[in-house]
């Protein structure tokens, strides 16, 4: 191929504008709360059999937690509709006595539904009300979501994004204070899914009975299989949700996200990749199940343990694994997950992460506090689960917000926003051409129109790292390069910037412009473990006398999409990571 055809994007060199949104405003303000979500909400089937309930005995709070080796599984009504998930258990020694088993978790999904589903609400024994609740050989009526008729069509088009949701220690995600953080959840436009966790099958034990150092040293290893097997279920429920079919092909798998309270705070932090604290005298730390998919998470009075034990070894220095966009909602004046544990680790995280304190609060959740947990948690997971000029909005406004109007006193105590890991992709309708970039100066300039009229992000964006610098090139001859080139071959690099020195005519050449991000070289075609590849398609405008254009996306399916309008497909031309 000519060296010429393997350009990309119309005009905008050297003299793209800066006009960044800065990481941190100069100054913070009181903004206003979050309105309610516009959404009307229906969760999944949680039927119960309140005549075997009776028989069995016991208040349903107990099947809700697994105390007295009682589960919801038990009393399920329509258990073959009941979603469920049974993973087997490592064969590892953080799950203590049930390493190498299977332990069932009950499921239940809460999600935007259509305004005309007039299913009843279910009214479960204890007075909570599930709406719009599935029966037997119900499927779940998702609301539909337009996809405007555009090509590209955006990432994630017609699906919507997923939050798992992890409850506190002993709780579930039905009680009270649970199903009302679900349904908000759900009425912002996620589908949410939460695992009936059922602690109290592994330890009886509150957070609170930590201050029992004699109560937990003989029970730790009980303690740490409790910790261990919370994100395991989660991963499971994500797999589950994922394959689903009737929740499978409506989820966008670029948009997960993370959500927990107390210890489901804690159930974020270590699959996002900190690890467990798995020996209590010398503070020694384990690794859980990970997982990358969970692409933002936020904790509300997250444990990462007490004044003797932090939760993420000494010191919680495992915390530094974390490189996921992660916001802390802490109660000042909790004394069961005490605030400075989570600043503690907050601070060693490598990623984006905020810390706001709820003064006055201990641990608790209440519908009061709606306002101020929202007000921060909508915007968050709008700027980082949507790669869409939407979402950058969002994160406007996080760099600008310091504390919620009215309601509780809520104080901003950390807000780093990371510099930009990601490499963005833009669209431009009028041209038929895409652009990357890794610059978010550039990206944000793009956003307001410096670039010309008709650029969008498709959201389809890839991570930057890995060995290698990727050279960015520019051309500006018409009908010709008139577009970016980008190459992580570093002979190709070199060649090029000869080509440069020996052509005078500033139109006619490749102009170096910058290394713009790193990525890794692909071996024979492939990529190496930890990394995906990250492919390129051509317009095959040298051949048509047309401005050449390049498509360059980790999503094969975007490449399959263009190489059908007659594009060719070059394959995987960098190593992007996971």
């Amino acid at each position: 191929m000519r060296l010429r055809q393997k350009l990309m994007a119309p005009w905008f060199g050297l003299c793209m504008l800066a006009a960044a949104l800065p990481a941190q405003a100069a100054t913070r303000v009181e903004m206003d709360p979050v309105a309610l979500g516009i959404y009307h909400v229906a969760c999944s089937n949680l039927a119960i059999d309140s005549e075997k309930l009776n028989q069995l005995g016991g208040v349903i709070g107990d099947y809700w937690s697994g105390k007295n080796g009682s589960y919801v599984s038990g009393i399920l009504l329509e258990p073959d509709d009941t979603l469920k998930i049974s993973p087997r258990i490592p064969d590892e020694g953080l799950y203590s006595r049930w390493r190498n088993s299977v332990v069932d978790f009950a499921i239940i999904v809460c999600y935007p539904t259509d305004a005309a589903n007039l299913r009843p609400d279910y009214v479960l024994p204890d007075g909570q009300i599930i709406p719009k609740m599935q029966r037997a050989g119900q499927p779940p009526i998702l609301l539909d979501i337009p996809c405007i008729a555009t090509f590209p069509a955006p990432s994630g088009c017609g699906r919507w994004p997923l939050l798992a949701f992890s409850h506190g220690q002993g709780s579930s995600p039905v009680d009270s204070r649970s199903l009302d953080i679900l349904l908000r959840i759900a009425s912002n436009g996620y589908i949410a899914a939460a695992p009936f966790h059922g602690d109290d099958r592994f330890l009886r034990l509150q957070l609170s009975d930590l201050d029992d150092l004699w109560y937990l040293a003989r029970n730790f290893d009980e303690f740490v299989a409790l910790q261990a097997l919370r994100p395991l279920a989660v991963k499971s429920v994500i797999d589950t949700l994922l394959a689903n079919p009737d929740f499978g092909n409506k989820i966008d798998p670029e948009r997960i996200g993370g959500i927990g309270a107390s210890m489901g705070g804690e159930t974020m932090t270590l699959l996002l990749g900190a690890q467990l604290t798995n020996d209590y005298l010398r503070q020694t730390s384990a690794a859980t199940v990970t997982d990358p998919r969970i692409k933002a998470a936020i904790g509300y009075i997250p444990y990462a343990g007490q004044k003797y034990l932090p939760a993420f070894g000494e010191d919680n220095a495992t915390a530094g694994n974390v490189s996921a966009p992660y916001l802390a909602i802490s109660g000042a004046d909790d004394n069961v997950a005490p605030m400075y544990r989570m600043e503690e680790a907050l601070n060693r995280f490598s990623g984006t992460r905020y810390q706001v304190a709820l003064n006055g609060v201990g641990h608790t959740y209440e519908t009061s506090y709606r306002d101020d947990v929202f007000g921060w948690a909508v915007p968050f997971f709008a700027g980082y689960l949507d790669g869409t000029g939407l979402g950058y909005a969002a994160r406007a406004r996080l760099s600008q917000q310091l504390n919620i109007r009215g309601g509780l006193d809520d104080t901003l105590r950390i807000a780093y926003d990371a510099p930009s890991t990601w490499v963005f992709e833009f669209y431009n309708s009028d041209l038929g051409h895409f652009f990357i970039t890794a610059d978010t100066n550039e990206a944000a300039a793009i956003d307001e129109g410096s670039a010309g009229p008709g650029w969008i992000r498709t959201g389809n964006n890839f991570k930057s790292g890995g060995s290698t610098s990727v050279c960015r090139f520019y051309g500006s001859q018409s009908p010709g390069p008139n577009s970016h080139f980008y190459t992580v071959d570093a002979a190709e690099c070199a060649w090029l910037k000869q080509l440069q020195a020996s052509t005078p005519d500033t139109e006619k050449r490749w102009n170096f412009e910058s290394l713009d991000f790193i990525s890794t070289p692909p071996v024979n075609g492939g990529c190496p473990a930890g990394t995906q590849p990250v492919y390129r398609a051509y317009n095959n405008g040298y051949a048509q006398d047309i401005d050449s254009n390049h498509r360059i996306t980790s999503s094969l399916a975007a490449i399959q999409e263009v190489v059908m309008r007659g594009w060719s497909d070059e394959g995987a031309v960098m190593c992007a990571p996971n």
